[in-house]
């Protein structure tokens, strides 16, 4: 509101003053007290707005609202919370050493409880062993970072052959046109080298990650497989009953005197 103008003759301030004392008239009506304490808060409120409805300065105002507050009241202290470093043991369970990976170390040849066979799963085609539920930080950090990989090699495949390709082969052929008008070489000398040449270069190399990829994850996956068969084989030479898929709608069922 423009200081020059009077709270009076400002209708969104006569508007909103209206507002608030029925607002606060209504309370009292629907408030949980006596009808005698709902009687006094009712004319409390409108002797309250009767006696300040002459007083239009903004400073008045606040200056009313500062004397009407008890007497010693400050404000609180703000203690600053600075965030906790990680505890050591997060860190260290964070991810786990190259001679702990669960790739190297599986399968345990004893265990001090019930052997557990681990499931060879696939998030969005990336393979991995379904050891324990909830899922590790660190399967869950590795699975993102492997899916972000992909999609990457993914987008920069889509942006070569839909956008550079073209726009390159525009080049050349504008490089021809300039060489045609002009009967000479585009600064003086022509090595051969042309801008689909570059573009086709980076499709190749981006093949071959994508090919590299594909290599481990199927070694990978291969490797998965072997541990799942020898935890297998182990804890049916344990005696244990092996159930694939779902509890109450198996698979199959594998029991101590039959074979994986």
């Amino acid at each position: 509101m423009p200081r020059f103008l009077q709270p009076n003759k400002s209708t969104q301030h006569r508007l909103a003053a209206i507002a608030l004392y029925r607002a606060l008239l209504s309370r009292c009506s629907s408030a949980a007290l006596p009808d005698d304490d709902c009687v006094s808060l009712f004319n409390a409120i409108r002797n309250k707005f009767r006696r300040n409805r002459n007083l239009h300065s903004p400073a008045g105002v606040l200056a009313r609202l500062v004397s009407q507050l008890p007497r010693g009241l400050t404000r609180p202290h703000r203690v600053r919370v600075f965030p906790q470093e990680p505890s050591e043991a997060k860190e260290r369970l964070a991810s786990l050493p190259p001679h702990r990976a669960v790739l190297n170390v599986r399968p345990y040849a004893k265990t001090s409880g019930p052997r557990h066979v681990p499931v060879i799963a696939s998030a969005n085609g990336i393979p991995f062993l379904r050891l324990t539920k909830p899922q590790p930080p660190a399967l869950s950090r590795m699975l993102r970072q492997r899916l972000a990989k992909k999609i990457r090699v993914f987008d920069t495949k889509i942006m070569l052959g839909n956008w550079w390709l073209p726009m390159s082969k525009r080049e050349d052929e504008w490089d021809a046109i300039v060489n045609m008008q002009t009967g000479s070489k585009v600064n003086g000398h022509d090595d051969g080298v042309r801008w689909v040449d570059a573009v086709r270069l980076s499709e190749r190399e981006n093949q071959e990650a994508y090919e590299r990829d594909q290599t481990k994850e199927r070694m990978v996956t291969r490797k998965m497989q072997k541990i799942v068969d020898l935890e297998t084989e182990l804890a049916l030479k344990e005696g244990r009953t092996i159930t694939r898929g779902r509890n109450r709608r198996p698979i199959s069922v594998l029991k101590p005197n039959s074979k994986p």
